[in-house]
């Protein structure tokens, strides 16, 4: 499975009620601050603005906003351009969690050019972390701060960009000065106690280094059992690269624990057989063969992380149903019947890919999370099967260039999400009835 990252919507709504919330006591508090001072007309369209935003209706907001902005003296035109560029950005988001990195980028960047407001750089920050472009995201996060010091998810980006560089400590202060910030945040709870947890115990790793990758080895796990591992990981590399058309340029960081450490070390869930957070990180088996059921299922697991990472290098925008929907197909660890069957009997809990959760990593209803990775898997699965398995290759390039999953659909399938996922629907009802 992917990684966890910072939490910017709510299960299957598209809003982002965390951020906006924060977001949005700001700006009130701005407004309130402005209003002795300013005339009642604008006044009261900037407390009507602010009130749209809070319930995030952005247009509505954005409209009031420009019309206290065109009635405003001069001498309060400056606030109401920050709430204007505020609002903006909250469509910004919006555009995000539909898949629609280029319409976001745009709109950030818009919001920039009305005032240097820290959502809005926040925004291009995320953007650019979520295309692995850390250079400019780090730029745009560092614009943020310098608009607002005390805004917690910003200090928590810059703390993950912190840790794919490497510099576990620094991430760790990081991520430790946006839960001061912000006590309530679990996520930066969690994270610091795994990256602490994880410090600690790979200083007893050694490492080992071959053609493609660089490895951690748990000093449990069999000597046996880790060559296994690694001559796996040289066959992904080649096989999996060409499927794909990706190749890494430089060597993969790869962990691998004993299977009760790295629960106890990673903080993941039961059910998480791996994850790749810009490491490929494997809880092995340790008192197996490598011809036992549970050393296979290792292995498949480790094709599935790889993907993720290949889809990565790819197309960091890809959405995460479709990303894992793509990681299981590559697995190869299923039957065509057995998941149609599966959707087939379970109706009432289908969710429309639109509305699917922005992210896998902190969501503690199992039954929830295994429902996401059957329909990615169904739908892919479909995909492949009617129009070639070569070109899931195309449609993550197409992601890539278009920043927008919608479009990427159009270009290569020549229908949209929506017609497609309504003829697999059908297809699913009935298999053999369709071509």
């Amino acid at each position: 499975m992917s990684a966890p990252i910072v939490n910017t919507s709510d299960r299957g709504t598209g809003k982002v009620p965390f951020l906006r919330s924060c977001s949005a006591a700001w700006l009130l508090l701005g407004v309130l601050a402005w209003g002795a001072a300013a005339g009642a007309d604008h006044e009261d369209l900037r407390q009507a603005g602010a009130r749209h935003y809070a319930a995030g209706r952005y247009f509505q907001a954005i409209e009031a906003f420009e019309k206290a902005l065109s009635v405003a003296p001069d001498t309060a035109k400056g606030p109401i351009k920050g709430d204007l560029a505020h609002a903006i950005a909250g469509m910004g988001f919006e555009y995000i969690s539909e898949s629609e990195g280029g319409l976001a980028e745009e709109t950030f960047r818009k919001a920039i050019g009305i005032s240097e407001d820290y959502y809005a750089n926040f925004g291009l920050g995320y953007l650019y972390f979520m295309r692995h472009e850390d250079g400019e995201a780090r730029t745009y996060l560092l614009a943020s701060l310098a608009a607002r010091e005390d805004y917690a998810p910003t200090h928590k980006l810059l703390g993950l960009l912190d840790y794919r560089k490497g510099l576990t400590r620094e991430a760790i202060e990081r991520l430790s000065l946006s839960l001061r910030l912000d006590p309530a945040d679990d996520e930066s709870a969690f994270l610091v106690k795994r990256l602490k947890s994880e410090a600690g115990v790979l200083t007893t790793f050694p490492s080992v280094s071959i053609k493609h990758f660089k490895l951690k080895i748990d000093p449990k796990i069999p000597r046996n059992l880790a060559t296994r591992i690694q001559v796996e990981l040289e066959r992904n590399y080649a096989g999996l690269g060409k499927a794909l058309g990706v190749w890494p340029r430089n060597k993969v960081p790869v962990v691998l624990y004993s299977q009760g450490r790295f629960y106890e070390a990673t903080g993941s869930q039961h059910w998480v057989g791996g994850f790749y957070d810009g490491q490929i990180k494997l809880p092995v088996p340790v008192e197996v063969d490598e011809k036992s059921p549970a050393f296979r299922k290792l292995l498949e697991v480790l094709r599935h992380e790889y993907v993720h990472l290949l889809i990565v290098e790819l197309a960091a925008e890809c959405p995460m149903w479709l990303n894992e929907g793509i990681a299981q197909y590559f697995e190869a660890s299923y039957t065509r019947d057995a998941v149609y069957s599966r959707l087939k009997d379970s109706k009432e809990i289908r969710i429309p890919l639109k509305k699917m959760p922005a992210r896998l990593g902190k969501i503690d209803d199992v039954a929830l999370a295994r429902w996401v990775y059957l329909q990615g898997l169904g739908f892919v699965e479909f995909l492949a099967e009617k129009y070639k398995p070569f070109r899931l290759r195309l449609l993550l390039r197409a992601i890539a260039e278009e920043h927008s999953t919608a479009a990427a659909f159009e270009r290569i399938y020549g229908r949209s999400t929506g017609e497609l996922e309504k003829e697999w629907w059908e297809r699913v009802e009935n298999p053999a009835g369709l071509k």
